[in-house]
């Protein structure tokens, strides 16, 4: 009974102000077509509406049982209108099944829900489980299909054979708080011979997490975020375009050449220890192709400039189709507008830099005093195809200040310079943008914006 109060299967008959209908006189065929491709609690809603469409809830291929869906609903509410869907479907065919649930004591329920999406050959599949207190054990009977395309695995355990043929079309594959251990991904890369992206998100038992694609002609895009035991992640991936990492420091290592990786995010929570890494030159010479840049602070650090043999010397490398950069600058950061400098200097083809600060913005050392200050100075850097900088966690103090003016002078074709102030830095009424352009030759056009009045046009993906 509370489950048909919350959403009603039976659909009464309207009321008088609901009789008259907006919808169009269509054919009926053609009505219950376009409703059985939303979602099942837009079509119990709209159901509502006319008789006609009193069980057109029952065609419905779009099977969302949702985060959304369950809002507000009580567990056996929710259970008896799944069970409903399934027992009065009468479609052949369905397109996606999305579920959120809690399995613990259900765990027969919900092979006979995922049983029956499959036979309606469902392409997107997600089983999210967060609610489950303990990992639900998924038998990959119920989803060795061909028929899944894209599939979505959350807080559950999952054993794949080695030899299989069930998973050969699954393009899209997602395992979030998953137990993703070396044999796990050694199956995936045997058997998903269509795949071409895959996403880790706070999954454990990685460890030595190894991608192997040569085979894969289509493996384009990979994720790794917020892996708490990930040790090393080795790609041997050709085909590779995207490659996002969130987590703590890690060695990566590229076992072969990666001319079509244009997008990358090295975000690296550690503080310290970029530098330490061994191969970080063999890092940087495999991200060459790379036209999209985003790091934070750590991975410039270790770039930085060396005391050797009495002198500083530079990390020899080039970034030749670098067109953006993103930089995130992490708490205790000891980045200079120098280290940034050396960086850009080696990227010819720069177009688009954008730098957070944060709360962290630059502060003196004796190696800015010293060495840096000179460097940025004297560097000769130009950059021709710069249009835009953006810079937010501006403040007046004297490095921020110095690198916003190092831009100034050195993109001659500079289009617009945007600082979003910080939060932490008090700025006068009487400030003017424009007294940054004195003693340079540019005509840049310079905006400054509030940091909770952010309405720039310009606003990067990756801040």
């Amino acid at each position: 009974m509370a489950a048909q109060n919350h959403l009603d299967m039976s659909f009464q008959s309207p009321g008088p102000s609901q009789k008259r209908s907006n919808v169009p006189h269509l054919p009926d065929d053609l009505i219950e077509a376009i409703l059985s491709f939303l979602p099942p609690k837009e079509v119990c809603r709209l159901a509502v509406l006319s008789k006609r469409f009193r069980y057109s809830w029952q065609l419905c291929r779009d099977l969302c049982f949702d985060r959304e869906f369950a809002m507000n609903m009580s567990r056996d509410e929710y259970k008896s209108i799944v069970n409903n869907f399934f027992f009065n479907n009468v479609n052949s065919r369905a397109d996606t099944f999305k579920l959120y649930f809690d399995a613990a004591g259900d765990t027969c329920l919900v092979c006979y829900w995922i049983h029956r999406a499959v036979t309606l050959g469902v392409r997107e599949f997600e089983l999210d489980f967060t609610p489950s207190a303990k990992k639900y054990m998924l038998s990959y009977e119920l989803v060795d299909v061909k028929t899944i395309k894209i599939m979505r695995l959350v807080n559950c355990e999952l054993h794949l054979p080695f030899v299989s043929n069930g998973l050969r079309n699954l393009r899209e594959l997602t395992f979030e708080r998953v137990r993703a251990r070396p044999v796990a991904m050694q199956a995936i890369f045997l058997n998903c011979v269509s795949l071409r992206s895959l996403k880790l998100i706070q999954c454990n038992h990685v460890y030595n997490l190894k991608i192997s694609a040569l085979e894969l002609k289509g493996f384009q895009n990979l994720v790794v975020k917020n892996c708490s035991d990930v040790l090393s992640v080795s790609i041997k991936a050709p085909v590779l375009r995207s490659f996002h990492y969130h987590g703590k420091l890690c060695d990566f290592k590229f076992y072969s050449d990666l001319p079509k990786l244009k997008d990358v995010i090295l975000e690296i929570a550690h503080p310290r220890g970029f530098h330490l890494l061994s191969n970080r030159e063999h890092v940087v010479i495999s991200l060459a192709f790379v036209r999209v840049l985003t790091v934070t602070s750590t991975f410039l650090e270790g770039l930085s400039a060396r005391f050797e043999e009495n002198e500083y010397k530079e990390m020899e490398f080039c970034m030749p189709r670098l067109e953006e950069f993103h930089l995130i600058v992490a708490p205790e950061s000891y980045l200079l507008p120098s280290d940034i400098a050396s960086f850009l200097k080696k990227c010819p083809r720069i177009q688009r830099v954008f730098i957070d600060l944060g709360n962290n913005a630059f502060g003196t050392s004796f190696y800015w005093e010293s060495y840096g200050r000179n460097y940025l100075n004297e560097c000769g850097a130009v950059f021709p195809h710069l249009r835009c900088v953006k810079i937010k966690g501006f403040t007046l103090n004297e490095l921020p200040v110095t690198m916003a003016r190092f831009f100034l002078k050195t993109a001659v074709y500079l289009h617009c310079l945007i600082l979003v102030k910080s939060k932490r830095h008090y700025f006068p009424e009487a400030f003017m943008p424009d007294c940054l352009l004195w003693g340079t030759t540019s005509n840049t056009q310079i905006q400054i914006y509030d940091p909770q009045g952010d309405t720039s046009t310009i606003i990067p993906q990756h801040l």
